[in-house]
């Protein structure tokens, strides 16, 4: 084989290894093993060729195409997916974070629905990062901080207020001590003629206190004692009558049990309430017989003229 072809078949062998692997390296595969599906984002936020589409935490193809429709003010992005996915028409393509360092992914929701054929389009969303999370979660409390600052400052402020007002009170106390301190310099003497005429006036009515203590111990003790005779002669006297009582009481009833007396007879004689009884039930037909016949002890007559028998 002459050199000339040998050279010609090694330049042609280098530029289709160098177009396979560059292609490669472009996330292409060249013996075409996937199917190629696009989706549109307003804004890829940093999403490159060559990144990964997940399913479920699997790697199951890689972003091919990242390319700005400008008229359009849109991104469109193409994806190499394996042919043994199976994607819907109700198929999510979500653009997330893969990882803290910033890097980008693309997220497969399949639900139920028709094939999707090659080449179709897939829905997009944009799942919220993990920065932004945090920033939506740290809202509420900066803000909360916000309000805490204001009003520490405002408390602080206050407090400047009531620091003036202490300095001015502190400075009256100490003129006012200053002043008390003086009159109590001028008026020492005084002071001490009051403070030992106290001792003696205490003295004097210590001496006063003891004296009516010894005068009024025996009119106590007197008094004591006349009011125990008096409450035992009280006594005395109730206990006589109380027992005059129960023997006047003790004899009535004696007398009862013997028979004398209203109420002795009543207790022993049933005759007087056998009487009672028959009286009581002659009365009662008297009665009947009024209310059945009351023309026999009634005459009434409208001219004083007496009824014909």
């Amino acid at each position: 084989m002459k050199k000339e072809v040998k050279v010609g078949l090694l330049g042609i062998i280098a530029f289709a290894i160098f177009y396979l692997g560059f292609n490669f390296l472009k996330g292409l595969d060249v013996f075409r093993t996937e199917n190629e599906y696009y989706t549109f984002y307003q804004n890829a936020e940093g999403l490159q060729t060559s990144n990964p589409v997940m399913y479920n935490g699997v790697t199951v193809g890689r972003v091919v195409v990242v390319e700005p429709e400008q008229d359009k003010n849109r991104v469109r992005v193409m994806l190499a997916i394996k042919r043994q996915i199976k994607i819907s028409d109700k198929t999510i393509a979500v653009l997330a974070d893969n990882g803290l360092l910033g890097g980008k992914m693309i997220k497969l929701l399949i639900s139920v629905g028709k094939d999707l054929k090659d080449e179709g389009i897939l829905e997009s969303s944009i799942e919220k990062g993990m920065l932004g999370s945090v920033t939506d979660k740290l809202t509420p409390t900066l803000r909360n901080v916000d309000s805490l600052m204001v009003t520490t400052t405002a408390i602080i402020k206050q407090f400047d207020q009531t620091a003036l007002a202490l300095k001015a009170l502190m400075a009256s106390a100490t003129q006012t001590t200053a002043g008390v301190n003086g009159i109590v310099a001028a008026n020492s003497k005084n002071l001490s003629e009051i403070i030992g005429n106290a001792a003696v006036l205490t003295a004097n009515l210590n001496s006063l206190s003891n004296n009516l203590d010894a005068q009024i111990k025996p009119i106590l003790q007197k008094t004591s004692t006349f009011t125990d005779s008096l409450n035992a002669m009280r006594l005395g006297q109730t206990v006589s009558q109380l027992n005059n009582s129960i023997a006047g009481l003790q004899g009535v009833i004696k007398e009862i049990n013997q028979g004398k007396g209203t109420l002795g007879k009543l207790a022993k004689d049933d005759s007087l309430y056998v009487n009672l009884d028959r009286t009581a039930a002659n009365i009662a037909l008297l009665m009947s017989d009024m209310k059945a016949n009351p023309k026999r002890y009634v005459h009434f007559s409208l001219f004083g003229k007496k009824e014909k028998k």
